[in-house]
């Protein structure tokens, strides 16, 4: 019994991710040289960064996506330190709003997402039609994950063995936040994780400190991908952003800690509903960790670049300036670096020939 709970359990989470993966991959296909654009042009102050950061996440369903494709355009100069600074802040808000639709009761909706999916894509006119359809259905799936994530943890509610060994390992909140970190780190996803952990709650298998908890831990981990995979080991610039939004993540979440347990004996008579009041905590924590950050940017940018100086090497024309081997996971990002680095050849064969 107890191993057809955790296979149900498992396939659930990887219902969840596949459907992340198709709402993502399907707005990127369908938006993402107007995303680009979008992104390189909203740059003119910390505000409008921090807006254009929301929007794009919220879109994409992922901090990490925003964060691959902000660090590519820092560590080519771009992009100041500064707005992908602030193109992060609001991405971490942005990676809560779907965490926040999703905690009310819309599971009946999937069906309909179903269909109006599978029309799109497989009689679209155009491409872009088939790729909004891809997007449809990648959202059925996440409810039809959570439907799923729901009734699998009901029945073992009244396990006491399901609950003793939870209240083990999530009676510590220190290692509530490790724990959170390492499976969002490793699902590269702080939306399924906080949807896991909403269910978890939900089911009363958590208590709501420990929820908190988890929920820093998501964050934490979110922030931890971009820097192994965002920065290139050759130009210690690039993790300049990566890393300073980690310190971001890591202040917040070291002044929050310690006054967990009053936030959530504050917070549980106002909403009941555990769920709810976990998605409700995961975006007060964001919204907050921004309104601190953003006017100190300055400061973190300086220090950052203090820790991470460009680094002084001679100029070899036959090595490529403008292709990244991270923006290969964005094709848009991708082919404009191409098209940069085609021009930029273009350009020293006619010196050459004009000598």
């Amino acid at each position: 019994m107890g191993s057809m709970v955790l296979l149900d359990l498992m396939g659930g989470v990887a219902l969840l991710l596949w459907g992340l993966h198709m709402v993502q991959s399907g707005i990127l296909r369908a938006f993402g040289p107007d995303l680009r654009r979008l992104l390189s042009k909203a740059l003119s102050d910390r505000f409008t960064a921090f807006a254009a950061g929301l929007g794009l996440t919220a879109l994409l369903q992922s901090s990490t996506a925003t964060a691959l494709i902000t660090s590519s355009f820092a560590a080519e100069g771009l992009v100041g330190l500064v707005p992908a600074l602030a193109i992060m802040l609001g991405a971490n808000v942005g990676t809560t709003l779907i965490v926040q639709l999703l905690s009310f009761n819309i599971t009946a909706v999937a069906p309909v997402l179903f269909i109006l999916g599978l029309l799109a894509f497989r009689n679209g006119p155009r491409s872009r039609i088939k790729d909004i359809g891809r997007v449809s259905i990648g959202l059925g799936l996440m409810l039809l994950s959570l439907h799923i994530l729901l009734d699998t943890l009901a029945p073992a509610e009244n396990a006491p063995s399901v609950r003793v060994l939870m209240g083990a390992i999530t009676g510590d909140p220190v290692l509530c936040v490790l724990i959170g970190a390492v499976v969002t780190w490793a699902a590269h996803s702080s939306v399924a994780s906080v949807l896991l952990i909403m269910s978890l709650a939900y089911a009363h298998f958590v208590s709501p400190a420990a929820a908190f908890a988890l929920v820093l831990g998501a964050n934490l981990g979110s922030a931890i991908n971009p820097v192994f995979e965002g920065a290139r080991r050759d130009n210690p610039a690039s993790y300049r952003m990566p890393l300073g939004n980690l310190i971001n993540r890591i202040v917040g979440i070291a002044l929050v800690l310690p006054a967990l347990g009053p936030i959530a004996e504050h917070l549980a008579p106002w909403q009941p509903d555990l769920a709810k009041l976990t998605a409700a905590f995961h975006i007060a924590f964001n919204v907050a960790t921004a309104i601190l950050f953003i006017g100190v940017l300055d400061t973190l940018a300086r220090l950052l670049t203090w820790l991470l100086p460009d680094k002084v090497q001679a100029t070899d024309p036959a090595k490529p300036r403008y292709l990244d081997e991270t923006a290969l996971e964005t094709p848009s990002l991708a082919l404009a670096d191409a098209a940069r680095e085609t021009l930029r050849v273009g350009d020293m064969v006619e010196t050459m020939l004009r000598s």
